[in-house]
């Protein structure tokens, strides 16, 4: 499938659209099944809650830009010119209140048609009746190529591609097929404008009315008229009346039943098939849909209660990410007093991170993991100052439950995951690692663990690695490899800021107290049941 076709693709495929010409709404897992890995694999973008992310920042107005945004999730772009061209539109859009109200005017005139045109795309016709979804569609594309010539001629690169890849498709046969004439020809349907003069040809008219509806009924009506009003024999009026009424009634059933279903067949289907199959049709799509993903970074921005920015993106040979008051793109938005983090990955290749559940280590790594991907799909950060390198590939692991179809439990199945992760990593590689060659003897987890971090530091990329291990930091510590970040507490309690230091305390015992379930909530239930 030819790129620009992609997200043409994808939509339509993500709606089922049923008799009340409703199409269901945009289904991120439906499309999440559709798209291959890249950057991310998919276990790691489940672990990442990419479905929450998406709808966080999700601020589209039509299908099609809903599917380009989760597309661009799923598949950050490994071009730093299309991000920083990206980066440049979105500041465009953002200070350029005038560019911004006509893009967000335009996306609503192609909303407002856009379940007509993928109807037709899907081709969701019911051929006894496909003219009025038909002609609906061909106006949707004609509204939507109007509307363009109203937005005003941005300065940036790529959204003036955008805009003017909408515009060219008005000089295509195809737009010439939606706005002008069509007729059928031996070499197939045909613009008014393509279809020559001296061809056979055959107009199309999209409705039931023609002249094969109408001229069999000419006959019967005049002589009605004639029986009924007397300017004819009544005799011989009455007599061809009957005669011409089955002719007349031959072209109603011909409007009614054949009409459509050739027309379907031989005009409506291979205009479909000519618009699918255009380049420059699924071009002009898919510049709709960078216009409304862009857009949609702009409302992210706006409704998030906390600063934002457009980091600094580079494409060196080694991985960083730097920033000051980083906090999580999903928690932030709803959370005005969300703790921020600053942020220091730069030449240290190992971090490790330790301290209680519950204490904010999980989503300190998500944070900086999911920034990652908005920065490098050219959306913003919520953070005061961000500067990342581009990332090749993008790793979280997560401990997994055992399965019956683990046949080497959880410690294998683990480790092969660590293993595949370890194969694929190069300097500019961010890996997340939650606890590591687990279901062992502690012993053998220590030295193992030591191993593999060993190995990940050696790979020159950025690794995380979450433990409860401060026995396996220290070991590292007296290496003067990476550096060390616990969670800090205040009063007894987490203030979800990660400062330097080892955790050396679990705080096991607050948790069992805070969730019920300490030595004493035990004592008192086996007493209140007479057990003890």
């Amino acid at each position: 499938m030819d790129s620009e076709k992609l997200i043409i693709e994808l939509n339509y495929k993500n709606q089922i659209v049923d008799e009340s010409r409703q199409p269901e709404p945009f289904s991120s897992h439906k499309m999440f099944d559709l798209l291959p890995e890249t950057v991310a694999g998919k276990r790691t973008l489940q672990i990442l809650e990419i479905h929450e992310l998406f709808k966080a920042i999700n601020y589209t107005r039509t299908s099609v830009g809903a599917a380009r945004l989760f597309h661009s999730l799923v598949n950050p772009p490994e071009s730093i010119e299309l991000i920083h061209a990206k980066q440049d539109s979105f500041c465009e859009v953002e200070s350029n209140d005038q560019l911004k109200k006509a893009i967000a005017q335009y996306l609503e005139v192609f909303r407002a048609g856009e379940n007509d045109l993928f109807r037709l795309i899907n081709a969701h016709l019911v051929p006894i009746a496909p003219y009025r979804a038909f002609n609906n569609a061909m106006k949707s594309i004609r509204k939507m190529l109007k509307a363009a010539e109203m937005i005003p001629r941005p300065e940036t690169v790529y959204l003036d591609s955008l805009v003017q890849s909408i515009l060219s498709f008005t000089s295509s046969s195809v737009n010439d097929l939606a706005s002008g004439s069509r007729y059928r020809t031996f070499s197939g349907i045909k613009s008014g404008k393509s279809a020559k003069f001296w061809q056979a040809k055959l107009k199309f008219r999209s409705g039931r009315i023609s002249g094969g509806v109408i001229w069999p009924s000419l006959p019967c009506l005049y002589f009605g008229s004639g029986w009924l009003f007397g300017f004819l024999d009544p005799g011989v009026a009455e007599a061809f009346f009957l005669i011409t009424s089955w002719i007349g009634v031959l072209g109603i059933m011909y409007g009614g039943l054949v009409k459509p279903i050739f027309d379907y067949e031989t005009a409506i289907l291979p205009i479909r098939k000519k618009i699918v199959s255009s380049n420059r049709f699924a071009s002009a799509i898919e510049a709709v849909a960078g216009l409304d993903e862009l857009l949609s970074f702009v409302g992210y921005s706006k409704a998030v209660p906390h600063p934002t920015v457009i980091p600094e993106i580079l494409n060196d040979d080694t991985h960083f990410f730097v920033a000051r008051d980083l906090r999580n793109p999903i928690l932030a938005v709803r959370e005005e007093n969300f703790v921020g983090n600053d942020v220091s990955l730069e030449g240290v290749r190992a971090t490790f991170v330790t301290g209680p559940n519950s204490g904010g280590k999980t989503t300190y790594c998500k944070t900086i993991v999911q920034s990652q991907i908005l920065g490098q799909i050219g959306a913003p950060v919520v953070a005061s100052y961000a500067r990342m390198n581009m990332a090749d590939r993008i790793t979280y692991q997560a401990p997994a439950f055992d399965s019956l179809n683990d046949p080497e439990g959880r410690f294998g199945t683990e480790l092969k995951v660590t293993r595949d992760i370890f194969y694929s990593v190069t300097p500019k590689s961010l890996t997340v690692l939650d606890e590591i060659a687990e279901g062992t003897t502690t012993h053998e987890k220590m030295s193992l663990s030591v191993e593999i971090m060993n190995g990940f530091y050696a790979s020159g990329g950025n690794t995380l690695l979450v433990t409860h291990s401060h026995e396996l930091v220290e070991e590292f510590r007296v290496q003067n490899k990476g550096q060390y970040l616990q969670v800090e507490f205040q009063d007894e309690l987490p203030t979800h800021k990660l400062k330097e230091g080892i955790s050396c305390e679990s705080h096991a015992l607050r948790v069992a107290q805070k969730i019920g379930f300490s030595p004493e909530d035990m004592q008192r239930h086996l007493k209140e049941r007479g057990y003890v």
